[in-house]
């Protein structure tokens, strides 16, 4: 982004930061054409977790020096955490063979699988790009046995894990295309379907 436009876009914000309430807008992301079979047949994706400045309902940027500010007149109109959540749980139903839910579990048998997703840095940046950084965890929570219930003197042996631990780093930077909440919005979500397609690649076994 050019720095006229940058310059546009933190001075667009900075002026919404003195108003209150506002409209509110939704991070509506891109379907993606991925498509992989997973290892697991369900999966649990834990309540990603965000950085404070991100998980409030204004909507956060960095000013050109750093600072990271927020704004009362353009709202996210869902609650942060929940959105990413439930956006990342859509995206792995499509992208993946598995049956995918966020927490609270909702299914009778318990997941086969369980994804945990901790964002660093969720923002736009002073760069023109809205940024997502951190960790996620793969792996199984409930060890598998092989009983056979017909032999009482059978003693049970564990399993491979149907999906092996793993842990992913990702840093992601999708190009703000205009200016204003509406921009960052866009980019948000066009990021969360890339990390999306990251963690459905890293569910085969």
């Amino acid at each position: 982004m050019k720095i006229r436009a940058l310059t546009t876009l933190i001075a667009a914000l900075a002026l919404a930061a003195c108003g209150e309430g506002g409209p509110r807008y939704l991070v509506d992301s891109p379907p993606s054409n991925l498509r992989v079979r997973a290892a697991v047949s369900t999966l649990l994706v834990r309540t990603v977790s965000l950085p404070t400045y991100a998980a409030d309902e204004e909507i956060a940027f960095q000013d050109k020096n750093g600072v990271v500010k927020t704004s009362n007149s353009g709202l996210w109109a869902d609650d942060p955490e929940r959105a990413t959540t439930l956006t990342v749980t859509r995206h792995l139903n499509a992208m993946t063979s598995a049956k995918v839910a966020p927490e609270p579990w909702p299914l009778p048998a318990p997941p086969d699988g369980v994804v945990d997703v901790r964002i660093e840095n969720f923002i736009a940046t002073n760069q023109g790009t809205f940024r997502i950084s951190g960790q996620y965890f793969i792996g199984s929570e409930v060890p598998v046995q092989d009983d056979i219930f017909e032999d009482p003197d059978y003693v049970p042996r564990s399993l491979p894990a149907p999906l092996p631990d793993r842990v992913g780093i990702f840093d992601i930077a999708v190009a703000l295309a205009g200016d204003g909440p509406s921009a960052i919005a866009e980019a948000q979500a066009a990021a969360l379907t890339r990390l999306s397609e990251q963690i459905a690649r890293d569910l085969v076994r």
